[in-house]
């Protein structure tokens, strides 16, 4: 982990969902709060909100996500948004029964965020509150409202082409995520310790294409939709039962602003919050900020 990390952070490993996870934790509070990563990322991006997390009397605990880095790759290739959801419900009651918490809270970003909506759909019970950051409820649908959005995605549509995106991840030592990076967070001087850390975790075996295979069978079934001629609306999205904070950057550069205004027509109890000078990596940009909001939302009474 980077050398400005807060020295708190254990490591463990969890089986959860018949997978092994790498796990970073931070805290011994009464309730779990469980992080999320997202791409082209890894656990230790969450570790500034884990340390807010752990100061207010959460257990912060990141794992790498399945199949990246030392986590486990899926046995039977699923990377799909049901079994993310299924990871997150699991690991919950593993965690909560290895240090011996009660009460669960999600936060997630990116896939992580993904993750939280369908853990949602797989028990609604699971998480006492969620907070996701950069991707909203019901992407998919929102397509149809904003199709410049379309453009913005253009990633995940190059992500579709058979062996390329591999390669192209690889290519200049992983030249890929830092023009992603720069071009979703246009104002983030990132630490070069952290895009070394997340180039290392790419690097192991089968990282890139598990992390490929994410937008594989997520895109995939969405573009048999628009084949098929029935693209989903907003109105056929499940709702979110769970309450939910939505935050977006302002200046995010890889999903627009503007598809988080309907974040309140899919979540039940929802509350969407606008960081401002803040691109896609929000938790990493600005972590008080992040963290303040997510607190303040968790303890809402």
């Amino acid at each position: 982990m980077s050398p400005d990390t807060d020295s708190r952070i254990r490591r463990h490993t969890v089986d959860a969902n018949g997978l092994s996870f790498e796990c970073l934790r931070v805290g011994d509070g009464d309730r779990l709060a469980l992080c999320l990563h997202g791409f082209p990322d890894d656990a230790p991006s969450m570790a500034p909100v884990m340390s807010n997390l752990a100061d207010a009397g959460y257990t912060a605990v990141a794992p790498y996500m399945r199949g990246y880095g030392p986590t486990d790759p899926a046995p039977d290739g699923d990377y799909s948004a049901t079994a993310l959801g299924q990871d997150a419900v699991a690991l919950k009651t593993a965690l909560a029964e290895r240090f011996d918490v009660d009460d669960a809270y999600l936060v997630g970003h990116d896939w992580g965020a993904v993750a939280a909506y369908a853990a949602d759909r797989v028990d609604p019970e699971a998480f006492e509150r969620m907070a996701t950051m950069a991707v909203p409820p019901g992407f998919d649908a929102l397509l149809q409202k904003h199709p410049r959005q379309l453009l913005r995605s253009w990633y995940m549509w190059f992500f579709q082409v058979p062996d390329v995106p591999e390669r192209a991840l690889r290519w200049r030592d992983f030249a890929l995520v830092e023009f992603l990076w720069g071009t979703w967070s246009p104002n983030w001087d990132y630490p070069d310790s952290r895009i070394r850390e997340v180039k290392e975790t790419f690097r192991a075996e089968g990282t890139v294409e598990a992390a490929l295979q994410y937008y594989r069978d997520i895109v995939g079934s969405s573009i048999s939709s628009l084949v098929r001629g029935d693209w989903p609306s907003i109105d056929d999205v499940p709702p979110i039962r769970t309450p939910t904070l939505v935050l977006s950057g302002e200046q995010d550069g890889c999903i627009g602003p503007a598809l988080f205004d309907h974040a309140d027509e899919i979540i039940e109890d929802c509350r969407v919050v606008r960081v401002r000078d803040a691109g896609h990596f929000m938790q990493q940009e600005k972590p008080e900020v992040v963290s303040e909001e997510i607190i303040s939302f968790f303890e809402r009474s």
